[in-house]
C-alpha cells in the first residue's frame, strides 16, 4: 500500500515533523522519486543510508557547485559558501579552516560554552515559563559561534540580531523578498569584511578569524572575502544547531522514561547526544549537481541533473537502525550522517554542535519539574527540522 505522498520540497514537508512513513515507503521503491522545487529545479530523491554515503563521499560525481541548496538557489548561490566548492579549491580552504577546529581548541571552549549555556539557562529560569527555541536554542549557539569566531562583545548582540532574522526563513511570518534577503545576507559579509581588516592591520586576535589570518599552510593565506565568507558560513550553522537543541529538549519530554535513564545515570549524556542528533536530523537533505551518467538504487540519472540527499530519510533506515522510530538514549552504535555522509563536506563545527547539546541536556537532566507548556510548533521549512516554539514550564 502506498502512502500519500508530501511535497518534500514544500515549506510545509516538515510541520508535523519528519514524514516517517513517507521516507520508508520511499526506501522500499526500486529507482528514485523525484520532485519539483517550485522554482523550476528537479531532484531525484536518494534515501537510503547506503546510497546517500556512497553520493556524499563521491565529490567528483556528485558535485557541490552551484549550491547545496534545493530552494533559495539564486540567492545563496551568489555567496562565495566553502559548503558550495569543490575539491581541491574546498580542500584549502577546509584546511586552513581546520587550524581553528583542532581538538585543543575546541577543548579550549569547553568553559566559554558552558558559562553560555549556564548563563542562558538561568536568564530563562527566571522566568519560570518560556518558550525554549527563542530563549534558550537560538541564543546558545549564536552566543558560541561568536566566542568562537572573536566577534567583540559590543558586536554580539548584532550578530544575533542576524541571525533571528535568517532564521527559518521559509516560514510565512519571514516577509522579506529575495532582494531584502540577499541584502541581509551581504550586511553581514560586508560587516565580517571589516573586521576581518581591522584584525589584519591590529591584531589578529585568538578566535577564528584570527586562526585564519596568521596561520599559513603550504604557503597559502585565505583573503579578507574567503575569511569573511566563511565565518559568515560558521555563523550561519547557528539554524541547525538551534533545531537540535530545540529537539533535544522536546525528545527527552516526550519519552519521560529516557530522560529518567540520564537522571539515573547522566554518564549516558554523550551516547544521548549521538540520538539526539539521529533523532532529529537538524538539516533534512542538500543537493548534489551530478557531473556525469550514473545509477542510484536502479534509476539512471544524467549528467547535469540534480539530487537531493535526504538525511532525515537515512537516519531511519531499518536497514542500518534496529527500531529506528524509537528514541534510544542508549543507543550504540549509533552510524548516524547528521554531520553528512562522509567525505570533504563532513560539518566542521559538528565538535561544537556537540559540546552545546551535551551541557543544554545536563540542564534539562537536573530539573526534575520540567515540563512541556504547551505543543511545539514547526517552522515551514524544508531545510531544517525546525521547532520555532515550544514552550516549556519549570516547577
Amino acid at each position: 500500500m502506498t502512502t500519500t505522498e508530501p511535497d518534500l520540497m514544500h515549506s510545509t514537508a516538515f510541520v508535523d515533523g519528519i514524514p516517517h512513513e513517507y521516507f520508508r515507503d520511499l526506501r522500499d521503491r526500486e529507482g528514485l522519486a523525484r520532485g519539483d522545487n517550485h522554482e523550476g529545479d528537479q531532484f531525484w530523491y536518494i534515501v537510503k543510508h547506503a546510497d546517500v554515503v556512497a553520493a556524499s563521499r563521491d565529490t567528483q560525481l556528485f558535485s557541490s557547485y552551484p549550491t547545496t541548496m534545493t530552494r533559495f538557489r539564486e540567492v545563496t548561490s551568489k555567496l562565495r559558501d566553502i559548503s558550495f566548492i569543490d575539491p581541491p579549491d574546498h580542500t584549502r580552504m577546509r584546511r586552513l579552516a581546520l587550524k581553528a577546529f583542532t581538538p585543543t581548541r575546541i577543548a579550549g571552549l569547553e568553559e566559554p560554552v558552558g558559562r553560555v549555556v549556564d548563563q542562558v539557562w538561568a536568564q530563562a529560569r527566571e522566568l519560570g515559563e518560556f518558550d525554549l527555541a527563542t530563549e534558550v536554542s537560538l541564543e546558545v549557539p549564536v552566543r558560541a559561534l561568536a566566542e568562537l569566531i572573536g566577534i567583540p562583545q559590543s558586536d554580539r548582540p548584532y550578530a544575533y540580531e542576524w541571525a533571528k532574522r535568517t532564521v527559518n526563513r521559509s516560514h510565512p511570518d519571514y516577509t522579506q523578498d529575495t532582494q531584502q534577503t540577499d541584502e541581509m545576507f551581504r550586511e553581514m559579509f560586508e560587516y565580517l569584511k571589516d573586521l576581518t581588516e581591522h584584525r589584519r592591520r591590529t591584531e589578529p586576535g585568538e578566535g577564528l578569524i584570527g586562526v585564519l589570518l596568521s596561520t599559513p599552510v603550504r604557503d597559502m593565506l585565505l583573503t579578507t572575502e574567503e575569511i569573511a565568507q566563511f565565518t559568515m558560513t560558521m555563523l550561519g550553522g547557528s539554524e541547525s544547531t538551534y533545531s537540535a537543541l530545540t529537539g533535544a529538549v522536546l525528545a527527552l519530554l516526550d519519552n519521560p522514561e529516557q530522560l529518567a535513564i540520564l537522571r539515573k545515570d547522566p554518564t549516558q549524556i554523550p551516547t544521548a547526544v549521538q540520538e539526539v542528533l539521529r533523532w532529529v536530523t537538524p538539516v533534512t537533505h542538500f543537493a548534489r549537481r551530478v557531473t556525469e551518467d550514473t545509477v542510484v538504487n536502479g534509476q539512471e540519472i544524467k549528467a547535469d541533473e540534480l539530487v537531493a540527499l535526504w538525511f532525515s530519510s537515512a537516519n531511519y533506515d531499518e536497514r542500518v537502525f534496529t527500531d529506528p522510530l524509537k528514541f534510544d538514549v542508549t543507543r550504540h552504535p549509533n552510524p548516524h550522517i547528521t554531520f553528512g555522509g562522509g567525505g570533504p563536506h563532513v560539518c566542521i563545527g559538528r565538535l561544537l554542535a556537540m559540546m552545546e547539546l551535551r551541557h543544554l541536556i545536563q540542564h534539562v537532566v537536573a530539573e526534575p519539574g520540567i515540563a512541556l507548556g504547551g505543543p511545539a510548533v514547526w517552522a515551514h521549512t524544508n531545510f531544517t527540522n525546525s521547532i520555532r516554539s515550544l514552550p516549556v514550564s519549570l516547577h
